[in-house]
């Protein structure tokens, strides 16, 4: 299976793969190489958000390469 997501390197954050630049961070450090996937929906009362540093809500890879 092709996915048509790609995980920031920088944040973590999943975004397509038709994007140049993290919409979050703003850079351009996407990658097609990443493991795993956790939704935040509530970052403030969630301990994964806090682990991660999230502050935003979204699509996050656990690993990036």
């Amino acid at each position: 299976m092709v996915s048509d997501e790609k995980a920031c390197k920088n944040c973590h954050l999943i975004t397509k793969k038709d994007k140049s630049m993290c919409p979050k961070c703003k850079t351009h450090t996407l990658s097609d190489d990443f493991s795993g996937e956790v939704i935040i929906l509530d970052p403030p009362n969630s301990k994964i958000a806090r682990y991660m540093n999230i502050y935003v809500k979204g699509k996050y890879a656990l690993r990036v390469r």
